[in-house]
């Protein structure tokens, strides 16, 4: 018991520093520059997806973020878009359970929009790598199924309510979700889930006010129609852990429609192929498959949000055509794809090409991270 209060004290302590550092550091900002530092404090709990992870939650958890985020410009997509910060995010926190979890680190390329007509509040959305000091052992760490790796992906969700304003600075109140998974690449692979509310004190990073100049004529990631096709692969693990990691390929065929000039729904083909079935047909169901039985065939419905060449989506997926029955009818698909501009300079037409990156999940369930690249072979 005095072990459990030593902790939360010292918890604690940590939290205070951080938000004793975010006022000192924000006092020094200064408001008028094109960059910013900003400095939250965060407190929470690891939220249990899973029944395995309930008894691994022993307390609760306590950090927090440093960022550096850039003042709103120009381009048409952010005029859209409302202004939306981006920048980089430097995140730490304890996980309520040092002995078996750790502690969790994390960067991170975030955005954040503001949404309602007062833009009194916003949301934020995060890619990045992270970093967690514990993971499962079969010898040492054994009954902490969670993480096998200690460098994973981060994907980060923050929304965030401005409280009030002073002459410089904006004190925002907020709930914050960082997940760190290593996408199946080794096994167990749970993951975890980071709730946390924030408190920030950030300097106004607002424009002021000047004409705008508006033209006749679009950037092309505003075409209305766009149809595209794609290739990625990944590695992925089954049963046992520690065992032999398999390849994952797939194509894509999808055609995106226009919403508006913030979003698009987009609807499409995919083909995969997963040879690490053959390991789950032996041990699962006893049986012997061919690469027949390895491939799958899907279609899927998507949401795209359109931050001028970097766009973010989430598809659902139903299988038209599989032999291997276990995961179910449905997947999921969440992925980020940047044009390739750079590439344009030597020949126009590469402003089609792009890059990609996407975990594949069933439900909860990370199947496979995916890199890939693709072409939009028509655009209107």
């Amino acid at each position: 018991m005095a072990e459990m209060v030593g902790r939360a004290m010292r918890s604690i302590c940590f939290f205070v520093i951080i938000m004793i550092g975010s006022v000192c550091a924000i006092a020094q900002t200064d408001t008028l520059g094109k960059h910013h530092w900003v400095i939250s404090g965060l407190a929470g709990s690891i939220v249990p997806h899973r029944s395995e992870m309930t008894p691994l939650i022993k307390g609760y958890s306590f950090g927090g973020s440093i960022q550096w985020m850039k003042r709103p410009t120009m381009p048409k997509w952010r005029i859209y878009q409302r202004f939306p910060t981006t920048g980089f995010d430097l995140y730490f926190s304890t996980t309520g359970n040092p002995e078996q979890l750790g502690y969790q680190s994390a960067l991170s390329y975030m955005i954040y929009r503001p949404y309602g007509k007062l833009k009194k509040c916003w949301y934020g959305m995060g890619l990045g790598v992270g970093y967690n000091s514990k993971i499962w052992d079969l010898e040492t760490n054994h009954q902490a199924t969670v993480i096998s790796t200690k460098i994973n992906c981060a994907l980060t969700l923050h929304w965030q309510y401005k409280l009030f304003s002073s002459h410089s600075h904006n004190h925002l109140l907020g709930l914050r979700m960082t997940h760190l998974s290593n996408g199946a690449y080794q096994l167990p692979n749970l993951g975890t889930n980071q709730f946390q509310l924030s408190y920030t004190i950030q300097p106004k990073m607002e424009l002021p006010k000047r004409p705008m100049c508006i033209t006749d004529e679009l950037p092309y990631y505003f075409s209305s129609r766009i149809i595209s096709v794609q290739t990625a692969c990944g590695i992925k693990e089954t049963y046992q852990p520690m065992g032999r990691k398999y390849p994952v390929g797939n194509v894509q065929v999808n055609y995106a429609r226009l919403i508006n000039y913030q979003h698009r729904w987009s609807v499409g083909l995919d083909y995969l192929y997963q040879p690490a079935l053959q390991k789950l047909y032996d041990k699962n169901l006893n049986q012997q498959s061919s690469p027949k039985n390895w491939q799958q065939w899907g279609a899927t419905l998507g949401y795209q949000s359109i931050f001028g060449y970097t766009t973010f989506a989430i598809q659902q997926g139903v299988y038209l055509k599989t032999d291997w029955k276990n995961n179910g009818s449905f997947y999921q698909r969440l992925s980020i794809r940047r044009n390739c501009m750079q590439l344009a300079k030597i020949n126009s037409y590469f402003n089609r090409v792009y890059i990609t990156a996407a975990l594949f999940t069933h439900w909860a369930k990370a199947d496979h991270f995916e890199f890939g690249c693709g072409i939009d072979l028509f655009r209107r």
